[in-house]
């Protein structure tokens, strides 16, 4: 019984030992600017928030896992939209549990 549990909480763990979001393949092509360029033509499509948070398992991850995954999450929520093209409004980098960037997204195209 005592090795069940240990096998359990080790999984759990290890599991949380990474950004829990994942890039999705096509969203490889979203682009993320803290200003948008001025040779781009933009249609605004929404606001969204990435986050990534290890609340439970934090002392295992890295600040640089944490930002991936709430990046990853930004990307991920624009490509769901329909847009091409973030821009990063606010970041929150607290760390030692979270991160958090909030944007807008928009479908980009070069002028």
């Amino acid at each position: 019984m005592k090795s069940t549990i240990f096998i359990l909480l080790s999984l759990l763990f290890l599991g949380g030992c990474s950004a829990r979001n994942t890039l999705l393949p096509s969203a490889k092509e979203i682009r993320v600017y803290d200003d948008l360029p001025a040779h781009l033509q933009c249609r605004y499509i929404d606001e969204i928030v990435g986050s990534e948070a290890n609340v439970l398992t934090y002392l295992f991850v890295s600040n640089y896992d944490i930002t991936v995954g709430a990046r990853n999450s930004l990307r991920n929520k624009a490509l769901k939209l329909g847009g091409n093209t973030v821009e990063v409004q606010d970041a929150d980098f607290v760390y030692a549990t979270s991160t958090v960037f909030i944007g807008q997204v928009y479908d980009c195209k070069e002028k």
